[in-house]
């Protein structure tokens, strides 16, 4: 059984891969700027960006682009952020202050330390009207994320005439934190889902579940590098299908459930990429 949906906008969030046309380049060759970063959050005043945990400063833009290539406010989707570790500054921030000096723990950081930070600001941020979901998968947050997007677009979306949000992020780990999450670069990407026949589309997908090996078309070895580093990254080969069809099918992989069998649908008109 498989399922066809519409890719309404993309948005990323990453040192060197700062947005959709940034994305683009390097995977047409250009070498990567590790300089070039998303802007900050339109969303949230300068005194509240100060303020926001390395998370939210993370995928806000990237879920900001998303909705902003479509023409769609941010009050109005669904949203699943799926992460495998969240906030990874302020996990590491409270297992040293815990272990050296316990009463000295900041409860503003002690209460953006949850997994669902992220997307409680989301909530708060863009004004949002409808679910907004928090899940982990560990490695598998890539390809279980966007199942669980793919699911909302089936059941929730409809009953809504909402799309929905998907962003996929995890943070550079530091210090003891390294040993577990061997991350030296944060990743984030939002993908705006909608059942077909919205109208304008930057892509038509047609998904199925499956158990394959993952596999995808050969990448520039920059992009190869940051999917190698960083599991939210995992999903970069969806993100070249989507700029070119040429690379045909692909499989998101999962360590752990199934796998997601994706290939472009030769309908649906394209925007926002390159042809």
């Amino acid at each position: 059984m498989s399922v066809d949906l519409d890719i309404l906008g993309i948005g990323l969030s990453a040192p060197g891969l700062s947005d959709w046309e940034c994305f683009q380049s390097v995977l047409n060759g250009k070498t990567i700027d590790i300089d070039s970063k998303a802007k900050p959050s339109t969303l949230l005043s300068a005194r509240e960006r100060r303020r926001a945990p390395a998370a939210v400063k993370l995928t806000f833009p990237a879920a900001e682009q998303a909705c902003a290539m479509a023409g769609i406010d941010p009050a109005d989707p669904l949203a699943v952020f799926s992460s495998g570790m969240g906030d990874l500054d302020i996990t590491n921030y409270m297992c040293r202050t815990l272990a050296d000096q316990p009463e000295l723990l900041s409860p503003t950081r002690f209460h953006n330390s949850v997994h669902n930070a992220a997307s409680g600001y989301w909530s708060i941020g863009a004004g949002a009207r409808g679910d907004v979901t928090a899940i982990s998968a560990w490695r598998d947050s890539a390809t279980l994320g966007l199942l669980e997007g793919i699911t909302r677009t089936e059941t929730d979306a409809l009953t809504h005439s909402a799309p929905v949000l998907v962003v996929i992020y995890d943070d550079h780990a530091i210090g003891p934190m390294h040993d577990l999450w061997p991350s030296d670069s944060a990743f984030c990407a939002a993908l705006l889902l909608a059942p077909p026949n919205r109208g304008e589309t930057m892509a038509r997908l047609t998904i199925e579940l499956c158990q394959d090996q993952p596999r995808h078309a050969p990448l520039p070895a920059s992009l190869a590098a940051r999917i190698d580093d960083n599991p939210a990254a995992r999903i970069i080969p969806l993100l070249a299908l989507i700029a070119d069809p040429a690379r045909g099918d692909l499989v998101l992989g999962a360590e752990q459930g199934p796998a997601l069998k994706i290939r472009r649908s030769s309908t649906g008109s394209a925007i926002g990429t390159e042809q």
